[in-house]
């Protein structure tokens, strides 16, 4: 049984293909960018740029299995740029660009394909090109849908303060995911709460396959010992981190509201991430708050490795990744019900029922009253059992 694995951006740093091409059903890898890490003009890049350029390459995959096209994206970029296309307008201009790419590979000459995997929002013409090509489709969905985006609507109307540049996804978007969904198969959704939101947006549950994304710590990780602090004051405070996306669906409001309460606490909080919110650091008022906009891949590490507990209340993802990113440094977690199952609350970490500045003031209150059950949370951390090899095993399963 041969994959086509139809992927834009580096997603899951191509888990889906490694895991296929490790069982030799891989047919080919179709991406935009596709840079060897060890081509030599990379040097000549500022360190950052090249940084990024790297993650869109894995050693696992060999050139002769993808398919790329930088001249194409470069020059879709440019016009992109040229004509400042932003937030939510350039996502879909960008979909509408890769499912033309995508349908006009379809329609070439192909290698004896099985399955077609894509990924979700804007390709439901291409899906109908491969079912058409008699390949059997499926989805994958990077989140839970519509179902998200009332749950961002609303807390932007509650958090109005924050401006930021959020849009919910026209009636023409999910109209398009829609018809993807009724031409899929199979869906695959990262979590639990994925799938229970597809349901409610309605989504056959017969359709969808609960398969957890797969993670392996760098080397780095190997030996690293944390130091929890005996106690915490102003000489050594708790080292609070929040990595990822600095919007409201994280839950940076309530974190930023739960850095205000606890100003006179020894607690310190470091963001790193990009953010759609206007003015953002003049929201932090008084609150010991270091912010980090831009970082690479292999400059995540260095803030891991700073922290004490990490931040993930999120009130929607459809997994949420850096959970396991932080449980591979040994880091306790505050996190919540509406991501990918990771922590154990009371185990490992905190799982919010509701995402509240109060609920987040409470967790690490604690923290720092007990500074040994950071400790314990720690040493409570197992390695993640989801593999790679599970990842091929479950994806050729629902194949057949």
């Amino acid at each position: 049984m041969k994959w086509i694995v139809n992927q834009a951006g580096h997603r899951e740093r191509y888990a889906i293909a490694r895991a296929l091409h490790e069982r030799g059903q891989l047919n080919a890898l179709w991406t935009d960018l596709w840079v060897n890490s060890r081509a030599g003009w990379l040097g000549l890049a500022p360190k950052r740029i090249a940084g990024r350029l790297r993650d869109h390459f894995h050693g696992d995959l060999p050139a002769s299995h993808v398919r790329s096209c930088m001249g194409a994206l470069l020059l879709h970029e440019f016009y992109a740029r040229a004509f400042r296309h932003r937030g939510s307008e350039r996502v879909l201009k960008k979909n509408v660009w890769w499912e033309g790419i995508t349908l006009s590979r379809l329609r070439g000459n192909l290698a004896p394909a099985d399955v077609f995997f894509c990924y979700c929002y804007g390709m439901d013409r291409a899906v109908a090109r491969a079912k058409a090509n008699g390949m059997r489709v499926i989805l994958g969905q990077i989140d839970p849908g519509p179902v998200e985006d009332r749950k961002v609507e609303e807390l932007t109307r509650k958090h109005s303060a924050y401006r930021d540049s959020f849009r919910p996804g026209a009636v023409d978007y999910y109209e398009k995911w829609r018809r993807e969904c009724q031409l899929a198969d199979r869906i695959v959704v990262n979590s639990t709460w994925s799938a229970d939101a597809l349901v409610q947006a309605g989504v056959p549950p017969q359709k969808l396959a609960v398969i957890p994304l797969v993670h392996t710590p760098p080397e780095r990780t190997k030996g690293w010992a944390r130091a929890f602090p005996e106690r915490l004051d102003d000489n050594r405070r708790l080292r609070v981190l929040f990595l990822g996306q600095c919007i409201l669906r994280k839950g940076i409001a309530e974190v930023i509201e739960a850095a205000k309460a606890l100003v006179y606490a020894p607690v310190e909080f470091r963001f790193v991430g990009n953010t759609n919110i206007e003015n953002f650091s003049g929201h932090f008022g008084e609150a010991r708050i270091s912010y980090f906009p831009r970082v690479s891949r292999a400059e995540c590490e260095a803030h891991y490795q700073w922290a004490d507990v990490f931040l993930f209340p999120t009130h929607s993802d459809g997994f949420g990744l850096t959970q396991l990113e932080a449980q591979g440094w040994g880091l306790p977690m505050i996190t919540s019900r509406f991501c990918g199952e990771v922590v154990r609350h009371g185990e490992t970490g905190w799982v919010l029922e509701e995402v509240t500045a109060d609920a987040i003031v409470k967790a690490l209150r604690e923290s720092v009253a007990k500074p040994e059950t950071l400790r314990r949370y720690s040493s409570n951390i197992r390695p993640w059992h989801f593999t790679i090899n599970d990842l091929g095993r479950r994806l050729t399963e629902l194949a057949l």
